[in-house]
C-alpha cells in the first residue's frame, strides 16, 4: 500500500478506521428518483444521488434539533479516540502504525459500549 493510498484513508476515516460499508437504498418511485437527481445537481452540480443521500443524513445529524444529545455524545467519542491515537508511543513498539490502528479500535470499543448507554 502506498502512502497516498494511507493518506486518503485517513482523509476519509480521520477518527474510526476504514472500513467501507456500502448501504443499499432502493428508491421505486421515478417521479422520487428525479426528485433526489434534481436536488443534487442544485446542491451540487455533478453530485450524485448516493452522495446527496450521504450530505442529507450528515446536514440532519448536524442540525436536527433532536439530536442534541446524540451530537454531544459523538463528540465526546471523537475527543477520545484521537486523544487514545495522540498518546506518545514507545520506542520498544516496532510497527507504531500498528500500534496506533489497535488504540483506535480499542478506543472505538469503548466508545460503542459506552454510547449504547448513554444515548
Amino acid at each position: 500500500m502506498a502512502w497516498h493510498h494511507t493518506a486518503r484513508e485517513k482523509q476519509l476515516a480521520p477518527i474510526g478506521q476504514y472500513r467501507p460499508y456500502p448501504y443499499r437504498v432502493v428508491v421505486h418511485d421515478t417521479f422520487r428518483q428525479y426528485q433526489l437527481s434534481m436536488a443534487a445537481l442544485i446542491i451540487r452540480n455533478g453530485m450524485s444521488v448516493p452522495e446527496f443521500l450521504l450530505f442529507s443524513a450528515g446536514y440532519v445529524l448536524t442540525h436536527h434539533r433532536e439530536l442534541k444529545r446524540f451530537r454531544s455524545v459523538f463528540r465526546k467519542g471523537a475527543r477520545e479516540i484521537l486523544a487514545a491515537v495522540a498518546e506518545p508511543i514507545g520506542p520498544e513498539t516496532l510497527e507504531p502504525i500498528s500500534e496506533q490502528e489497535r488504540r483506535r479500535e480499542e478506543a472505538f470499543q469503548r466508545f460503542a459500549e459506552w454510547a449504547e448507554g448513554e444515548l
